[in-house]
């Protein structure tokens, strides 16, 4: 399994655009092939925040996550919602 954990902070007052583009997106990248799980946490103490926990059968699982259209989509929309680039982790799961 690979697992993506990745961190957003939306700009400032943007908070609530960026969780309903989670919101769209979401059923779409649930049902892609190979992805077990994808989650997404808002913060608690900085609701501008925004934790991603990603979960792929495979490393290709994760390449066709990326490539799909509506990722491309969701990419573009999110874009200027977004105070910096997106910081990401890749991860084996061990146990």
């Amino acid at each position: 399994m690979i697992v993506v954990a990745a961190t957003l902070k939306a700009v400032e007052g943007k908070g609530d655009d960026l969780e309903q583009e989670f919101r769209k997106f979401l059923p779409k990248v649930r049902t892609e092939p190979g992805t077990t799980s994808y989650v997404v946490h808002r913060g608690t103490d900085d609701p501008t925040r925004f934790l991603v926990y990603e979960k792929y059968e495979s490393g290709e699982a994760l390449k066709h996550h990326s490539s799909t259209e509506h990722f491309k989509e969701f990419s573009k929309a999110i874009a200027p919602l977004l105070d910096g680039r997106p910081e990401f982790g890749l991860y084996n799961e061990l146990i």
